[in-house]
């Protein structure tokens, strides 16, 4: 029987995607940090280079450290001001979830019907904006069903009010005209 799946990573913990995510970014800082040889460096100072070549060699190294340790500090800060590895989580979720919901759906035989599947660029626009929009509509069509009840309602009560002072101005035209053939 296969092992259950392991639990979810929490936000702080990063998943697969988060954990590449920050691999990705030290490798690419560490392979720019290895760009600024001492060559190069030097190349800028030459005539501290000329004079003062190992206090030069201690500044870049200095330089270097500082500038790496500057630029991974920073990107922590990022990571925890837009809460980057709970949003990669999450993605993480998702996809998991997609993936079960369509391996349980070949499992029951549901999906096209042996259609061969369409890739997504080769999609009519028509079919990809019904897609993007389906849920956009159908909570404005709520919203707007919602509205629509409302000013029914609203009507009611005010075709109501109007029989109501209709009756009521019938019935002074109606003294009105008693009034008149009295004094007639």
């Amino acid at each position: 029987s296969p092992s259950p799946p392991p639990p979810p990573p929490t936000a702080a913990t990063p998943g697969p995607r988060a954990a590449a995510f920050i691999q990705l970014y030290h490798s690419a800082l560490s392979n720019t940090l290895r760009s600024i040889s001492y060559e190069t460096f030097s190349a800028c100072f030459p005539s501290i280079a000329a004079r003062a070549g190992p206090a030069l060699s201690h500044m870049h190294s200095a330089f270097v450290a500082r500038l790496s340790s500057f630029a991974i500090e920073e990107f922590e800060a990022i990571l925890r001001e837009r809460d980057v590895v709970r949003g990669l989580n999450r993605l993480e979720d998702v996809i998991g979830e997609a993936r079960r919901r369509k391996r349980d759906a070949e499992e029951k035989g549901e999906g096209r019907g042996g259609e061969e599947e369409i890739p997504p660029h080769m999609l009519p626009a028509e079919r990809v904006r019904d897609a993007h929009l389906k849920q956009v509509l159908a909570a404005q069509q709520g919203q707007l069903n919602a509205k629509l009840q409302n000013a029914q309602i609203l009507n009611e009560g005010l075709v109501e009010k109007l029989k109501e002072q209709r009756k009521e101005i019938e019935g002074l035209v109606g003294l009105l005209e008693g009034v008149v053939r009295d004094l007639e």
